[in-house]
């Protein structure tokens, strides 16, 4: 079934079929403007939200500088004041009345904001550099705080021995204030396979929680042993000493928790066995596991070598509709045996809700939340090679989204997807590879698309099949060659998205793959681009590419911040060796344009954050109120980073071909936004929760904003 954008309920929606389905106003964070400044010169280029909970047709925004009144019922959501001023504010109208305004905002520094963080000190043999990051609003503010990982220099693959620094993950504030270090210790190792964190609201209560695997030894923001937040007492008593380390450097024993963290302070909440633990059959209340794995290497068979047993992936779900709370989603597994583990947090402690254990190609095993296990039998293979369950049919990173319209979220896994109770939603069987890319690729045919990228030999290099059935729409590339990156994205002016990748076109000859289009299956462009990642950069509503630390047109012209290229801007750097992904791209404040995190190799404790100065004529709420994009923005940190995507095509919204009537606004102060803030003239809080503001002017010019 086809999910479409509308705005109904003052959202940015989907539909499904003929029938409304929007994304619920309950899955939308409490947000506030977002407004961010940007110097250049005198100029100074403003950039602010437009809401998905806002009734799009009835709001504009008026523009203060310096407290006085500089633009009047502006549309769009991006304006460039030529002269510079030293503060600015927005008000929101709806039907030309106020009805909240922003507190005053200082431009930046610089053209993009320079994050100092305190890196940790170096190790024994390693130093320390951002990686990986996840934003979430921890205080309620409406705000995103930024999570960062902290990566050693001697962080490995699975494949490869050696010890390797403690992994640390820091939380801050988007003006530099440090919050908390959780220290996952010497039990965990570091690498891109190891440590998935998921940063949400998990309980509903407005601030966001992080999830994680952790390990004894495992310190919280607050300083103690996370296993001291379990309720069970095996863990509790577990020695925080003990180190489990091989001296090749794998971690093939011991305990193996996950932990929930608050968001404000660091503090483990509650830590329970992870499940499941090495041996593959543990049950929740055992916590500790010997090394029990399919680990076939051809390196070391002696069932301790930890590569296919430590491969992890995350990430977070609506599993039971629009009114529930959403899951950590945690995975262990994907060459063979696939374990797929469903887990809800209530606010006090971890539960599990469901365990998908596929550990055959044609049956699976699903234990339900009151720990009883029913073995079920695949019943779809798409494409016809006899692989019906998630075994051996998983990514190096994975996908979530509400695939066939029933208001849960399903869970795509490559070559095969679950559906929102943990049974089997198909299979396609093309087995493992490198990179997913979910979207309306093809926006004239009914439900999302996932174009997928293979690594394993002997079968096609890659396909692209519907999310809800895998149903197979195009394939190709069938030869014996491991196809190691690949794209999805809407780079030409041809209706509909492109996709691409490292090797095979249709014609199982072809070295070389360039561009085509998802709609009609046929080439739209002479030159193979970059395979990286995608971005919205400039003002078309056309995506961007970005490899690295440069972003650029298709036609191969780069952008940046104005005229300097970000690979100009602050020494930055990509993350995760050759794969090059960012820290972060994501919609996290301004219009709906994204910005890009990058860390500075000038003293390797700097995170710059870009965002574009290009002028735009598009108006469209912030990405981070469509679903499927907000749960990309959970997943992006997951193994080998990929970037998100919308759940509905872009160019459509903007031509209004998935808008339907708007319902009116029951208060600027409504239970889906954030309470209304009002600010005097001087930058000083006036009273909340009023109806409206009144503005005084005098010679054409605001002179005083009072509540009525």
């Amino acid at each position: 079934m086809k999910r479409k954008l509308t705005t109904t309920l003052l959202t940015v929606a989907a539909v499904v079929g003929s029938s409304a389905q929007p994304t619920p106003a309950s899955q939308m964070e409490k947000l506030d403007r977002g407004l961010v400044v940007v110097p250049s010169g005198t100029t100074r280029t403003l950039s602010w939200r437009l809401l998905g909970t806002d009734d799009e047709s009835r709001t504009t925004f008026n523009i203060l500088r310096d407290g006085e009144l500089l633009v009047e019922n502006r549309y769009e959501t991006f304006f460039k004041d030529m002269k510079g001023g030293s503060s600015y504010q927005i008000v929101t109208l709806v039907d030309g009345v106020p009805t909240d305004t922003t507190a005053a905002v200082k431009p930046w520094a610089k053209n993009y904001l320079a994050l100092k963080l305190q890196r940790p000190a170096d190790g024994s043999g390693c130093t320390y550099s951002p990686n990986d990051c996840s934003v979430g609003d921890v205080d309620g503010d409406g705000q995103y705080e930024l999570f960062v990982k902290w990566d050693p220099s001697n962080a490995k693959d699975n494949s490869q021995g050696g010890i390797t620094g403690n992994v640390y993950i820091d939380c801050y504030r988007l003006d530099g204030t440090f919050l908390w270090r959780i220290d996952l210790g010497p039990n965990i190792r570091a690498g891109a396979h190891y440590t998935q964190f998921q940063v949400y609201d998990y309980d509903g209560d407005g601030r966001a929680e992080m999830m994680c695997k952790t390990a004894p030894g495992s310190i919280d923001g607050k300083g103690s042993y996370v296993n001291q937040a379990a309720t069970i007492a095996a863990i509790k008593a577990a020695s925080n000493t003990k180190l489990w380390r091989t001296s090749d450097g794998r971690i093939n024993g011991g305990h193996e928790y996950l932990t929930v963290f608050n968001g404000l302070t660091g503090e483990a909440i509650h830590t329970i066995a992870y499940w499941p633990n090495r041996n593959a059959k543990a049950a929740l209340s055992e916590a500790e596991g010997t090394f029990n794995w399919d680990d076939r290497s051809g390196k070391n068979d002696k069932g301790n070598y930890g590569n296919r047993g430590e491969r992890y992936l995350a990430a977070t779900a609506y599993l039971d509709g629009p009114d529930g709370h959403a899951s950590g989603i945690f995975c262990r597994g994907y060459y063979t045996y696939a374990y797929i583990w469903a887990v809800d947090f209530d606010g006090t402690q971890l539960k599990h809700r469901w365990l998908h254990a596929s550990d055959t190609k044609t049956t699976y095993k699903l234990t339900d939340a009151d720990g009883k296990t029913t073995t079920l039998k695949g019943t779809t293979c798409t494409s016809g090679l006899g692989r019906y369950t998630m075994y051996a049919n998983g990514n190096h990173n994975m996908s979530v989204a509400d695939v066939d319209g029933d208001g849960k979220d399903e869970i795509i896994w490559g070559s095969a997807a679950l559906d929102d109770d943990g049974r089997m939603l198909y299979a396609v069987g093309f087995g493992h590879g490198d990179a997913i890319h979910l979207a309306d690729l093809d926006p004239d045919r009914p439900g999302l698309e996932l174009f997928d990228i293979h690594e394993e030999k002997g079968t096609y290099a890659w396909d692209l099949h519907d999310a809800a059935t895998g149903e197979i729409i195009w394939k190709g590339g069938q030869s014996g060659q491991d196809n190691g990156r690949g794209l999805a994205a809407d780079i030409t002016a041809a209706r509909g998205q492109e996709f691409w990748s490292a090797y095979g076109g249709f014609d199982s000859s072809a070295r070389i793959q360039n561009p085509f289009n998802a709609i009609t299956g046929k080439q739209t462009g002479t030159t193979k681009p970059s395979m990286n990642f995608r971005i919205y950069w400039d003002g078309d509503l056309m995506d961007e590419l970005l490899d690295g630390t440069t972003i650029s047109k298709y036609n191969g012209s780069v952008l940046g911040v104005g005229s300097t290229p970000i690979a100009n801007l602050g020494s930055p750097a990509s993350c995760n060796g050759t794969k090059s992904t960012p820290c972060l791209s994501a919609d996290i404040f301004g219009d709906w344009r994204e910005e890009l995190i990058l860390w500075s190799t000038t003293d390797n404790a700097t995170l710059n954050i870009y965002t574009t100065t290009t002028t735009t004529k598009y108006r469209v709420p912030t990405l981070m109120h469509d679903h499927t994009y907000r749960m990309g923005i959970c997943w992006q940190n997951t193994a080998y980073n990929q970037p998100p995507h919308l759940g509905y095509y872009l160019p459509d919204y903007v031509a209004g071909k998935l808008t339907n009537a708007v319902q009116s606004v029951p208060s600027a102060a409504s239970s889906q936004q954030q309470p209304a803030q009002y600010y005097d003239l001087q930058g000083r809080r006036l009273d909340a929760l009023k109806p409206g503001l009144n503005i005084v002017r005098q010679g054409g010019k605001v002179r005083k904003i009072m509540v009525k």
